[in-house]
């Protein structure tokens, strides 16, 4: 006899259909063995009426037999009576059990359904399929239609079927445990589903595979909103695209604008500054012509030398903030170079302006133009004696640093040196610090505004870079970084060997009449021959014809097709020995000419700068 009633409830299906076949095949015993107790009760009724009846024959050892074997059948009834009591529980367990299974089938049913979701089972060794009612009616497939592995495949869309077919039999081949699949399929009445294929594979103990066993779930909805993701996305992909396409055409045409801004008010500063020196040459040469006074007439060649070299001065800061002037850098060690500027300063600032400098011994040599790196400090040096009304401290602080590309928008990267020149002054304003390197932008009243134009200018042509960092009421500081040179400068380079200044032939080629006449007037002051060409078609015509000449003097630009580079190239092809210097007032030029290494003469020169250049063009030969 069994100790307790099963659990029924809660069990799996396949357990409690295992309780139920048990509970079948003991109910069984339990009948037959019940049948055999009413068989025996029939002959203790039998034996209990003989009892009696002997009783009446009055035979004693017949009575006693029969005594005796009534109590055995009275034994065997209550036997009876206790398995038929046992039966009856029995048959109370199995409706239990069988309740039970009916409620976990329908729970299955019902989960598989609200899941859409359905079971089918799949024997490999037979090919044999078995399909819920829940596979068929998510297949729209009728109870009719026969389960089998060709109908399933059947129903797959046909532009999945072949592969759906293919990772199938390759996951049984490869014995995998779980198999996973993901395809469509046409519905009758909803149309096209997406279908969720999971099994799991069975196997023997020796690996072959048995039987597949899982479920299939409707995926469409899921499917349905990654699709409508994923259009989303392009979508949104699309829009952010137009949008930064018309942010790039906004900005271009912003960039655009402000370009012409400050074209405009670049040529304007330009056209202003230049009418004033204009104004003064003009101005001078008139009263020249009108006076007799001999003080008189050197005070006002002493001003128009001065519009002069201030035009010189303006252009060659233009072409600085612009990077087209060719600097000569070299290599230049800082700490010597900043005591001279520390001497330089102290003479040319105010009393109340104290100059500190900072330089620790070690500092690398800089890889900078020496003037024009004077100039910068010399402009920051102005601009801070300018902020600081009332006196104050400018330090000057250099030291060695290593640049990651990363810290820098520039990308700048490796060794450089650091100039910070800071003032106590009265700093700036925001709007004034964003314009502090724009050109003929100032805030002082007669300023040209190409001070720090110059300063940005000479750090980014020189490899650097320049930042500026202003608080109003706390000063300003500006930060140079200039590359550091490989070694530091020697010796300085031995001066040109002096040679006694002898009257030179000269073939001057000038396009320009007015500037021809005043070149030829100059060098025939400094005792030279001078013989004009017009352009670099005459010049080689004239040397083609013999004429003799020591020294070729021409202009870099030129009209025509061939400049006076190109004339100097073909001169050191037909008479190598014949030295050309160059002049020119283009930004552009320096930096060709230097590449062909021939001796430059920046305009605007006067006599003694004509004069050292001839020399040293003359006797580089």
């Amino acid at each position: 006899m069994r100790d307790g009633p099963p659990q029924t409830s809660g069990g799996r299906p396949e357990d409690l259909r295992t309780a139920l076949a048990e509970a079948r095949a003991e109910a069984a015993s339990l009948q037959n063995r019940l049948k055999a107790a009413e068989r025996q009760s029939a002959v203790s009724r039998a034996l209990a009426s003989a009892r009696f009846a002997a009783a009446e024959e009055d035979d004693p050892l017949l009575g006693a037999a029969l005594q005796d074997l009534w109590f055995l059948t009275v034994e065997l009834e209550e036997a009876n009576a206790a398995l038929g009591r046992e039966v009856a529980e029995r048959r109370a367990e199995l409706a239990a059990i069988d309740a039970a299974l009916r409620e976990s089938e329908e729970r299955v049913r019902l989960a598989h359904r609200y899941a859409g979701a359905g079971a089918w089972d799949w024997d490999l060794t037979t090919n044999g399929v078995t399909w819920s009612e829940e596979y068929r009616d998510l297949l729209g497939l009728g109870r009719e239609s026969e389960a089998s592995y060709e109908g399933w495949l059947a129903g797959v869309l046909p532009e999945d079927r072949a592969e759906t077919e293919r990772v199938l039999r390759q996951g049984i081949e490869e014995a995998q445990p779980e198999l996973e699949l993901e395809y469509r399929t046409q519905h009758p009445t909803r149309g096209l589903l997406w279908l969720a294929w999971r099994g799991r594979l069975q196997r023997a103990t020796d690996g072959t595979p048995l039987r597949v066993t899982g479920l299939c779930i409707d995926i469409t909805a899921r499917k349905r909103a990654e699709l409508a993701l994923r259009d989303a996305n392009a979508n949104l992909q699309r829009e952010v695209e137009r949008e930064v396409a018309a942010r790039e055409a906004a900005q271009a045409r912003l960039t655009q604008t402000l370009k012409l801004e400050a074209l405009g008010q670049l040529t304007g500063g330009v056209a202003h500054d230049f009418n004033n020196l204009l104004a003064v040459v003009t101005a001078g040469i008139s009263l020249i012509a009108r006076t007799e006074d001999p003080a008189r007439r050197e005070k006002l060649l002493a001003s128009i030398a001065q519009a002069a070299q201030r035009g010189a001065d303006l252009t060659r800061r233009l072409l600085t903030f612009a990077r087209r002037q060719a600097l000569r850098p070299e290599s230049v060690a800082l700490g010597p170079w900043l005591g001279e500027i520390n001497a330089l300063l102290s003479r040319s600032l105010r009393a109340d302006i104290t100059v500190r400098i900072d330089a620790p011994e070690d500092l690398w040599p800089v890889l900078a133009d020496p003037s024009e790196m004077e100039l910068a400090l010399t402009n920051l040096a102005l601009n801070a004696q300018d902020a600081m009304p009332r006196g104050g401290t400018l330090r000057i602080t250099a030291r060695n640093v290593t640049l990651a590309r990363t810290e820098h928008a520039e990308g700048l990267s490796g060794p450089f040196l650091q100039l910070e020149v800071e003032d106590t002054g009265t700093g700036m304003t925001p709007e004034a610090l964003s314009r502090a390197f724009e050109p003929f932008f100032t805030t002082k009243s007669g300023g040209t505004g190409l001070g720090l134009a110059q300063v940005y200018g000479f750090a980014r042509q020189s490899g650097g870079l320049a930042r500026v960092v202003s608080h109003p009421g706390r000063g300003t500081c500006i930060t140079l970084f200039l590359p550091r040179a490989h070694a530091p400068s020697g010796e300085a380079a031995a001066p040109a060997a002096t040679t006694e200044e002898r009257p030179l032939r000269i073939l001057v080629v000038e396009d320009d009449e007015a500037v021809a006449a005043l070149v030829i007037d100059m060098l025939r002051h400094l005792g030279h021959l001078a013989i004009r060409a017009t352009d670099p078609a005459d010049a080689l015509a004239k040397l083609e014809d013999g004429i003799e000449a020591d020294l070729v003097f021409t202009d870099v630009l030129m009209p025509g097709g061939m400049d006076g580079l190109d004339l100097a190239q073909a001169i050191r092809a037909k008479r190598p020995a014949l030295p050309v210097l160059l002049t020119s007032g283009y930004g552009g030029a320096p930096a060709r000419v230097a590449e062909a290494g021939l001796p430059l003469l920046r305009k605007p020169y006067n006599l003694d700068a004509l004069r050292q250049a001839l020399t040293a063009a003359a006797t580089a030969h």
